[in-house]
């Protein structure tokens, strides 16, 4: 038997299987992992619109919230084979560009002794472990999701989990955070952000292959 009447006699058996989609079984994860945090936040600190500071309260969070869809996108993207982040990075740059922009702006507007405090904040020592910390569950159901799928980047895949935890988890933190000032939060959180990126690059390397 030729090689090409044997591919056609063991695809003849086959039956299609529906794909998986991993978008709502992440998105499913995340949510759980969230109204834990509240159930645990809510009754020592009280409501998150309470809790956290007002005039900035949005900023930190559609923030948090665009490059957690960022991420949510690229780990879609690279759980199969072949895939690739494209376009989508680029939101995430202009959305740290846009921040910058506003760091920028406060800090020219600050006077000399408040440019300092601008930056650093009362948490900044704290503030990126804390990212991690509440970003932990929705680390480990992305790679618990990936590992189930067929990605050929296992670095760069759990990158992309690493990079969504973390914005999941800053955004989850920023509801309680006290710091309002766009210095603080483009570079703390997205320090963070990061370094949950990178530990996800480098555990992707040995959970992710095949």
């Amino acid at each position: 038997m030729k090689t090409d009447e044997l591919v056609h006699t063991l695809a003849a058996d086959t039956t299609s299987v529906a794909p998986r989609s991993l978008t709502p079984r992440l998105l499913l994860a995340t949510a759980a992992a969230v109204v834990v945090w509240l159930a645990l936040l809510i009754p020592i600190y009280g409501m998150p619109a309470t809790a956290a500071p007002h005039g900035w309260f949005w900023m930190k969070n559609t923030y948090s919230l665009v490059l957690a869809l960022v991420g949510l996108v690229a780990v879609v993207r690279l759980a199969r084979p072949g895939g690739r982040v494209g376009w989508i990075a680029w939101i995430a740059l202009a959305a740290v560009a846009a921040l910058a922009m506003m760091a920028m702006r406060e800090t020219m507007r600050a006077a000399p002794g408040e440019v300092v405090p601008l930056w650093l904040g009362q948490t900044w020592a704290i503030c990126p472990v804390r990212i991690l910390v509440v970003g932990a569950p929705m680390f480990v159901a992305a790679f618990w999701l990936l590992r189930r799928m067929a990605p050929t980047r296992p670095a760069l895949a759990g990158a992309a989990a690493g990079f969504f935890a973390g914005a999941m988890g800053a955004a989850t933190y920023g509801l309680y955070c006290q710091e309002s000032a766009a210095a603080f939060v483009v570079v703390w959180y997205t320090l963070g952000i990061v370094i949950c990126a990178g530990l996800g690059a480098g555990l992707g390397r040995w959970l992710l292959r095949w």
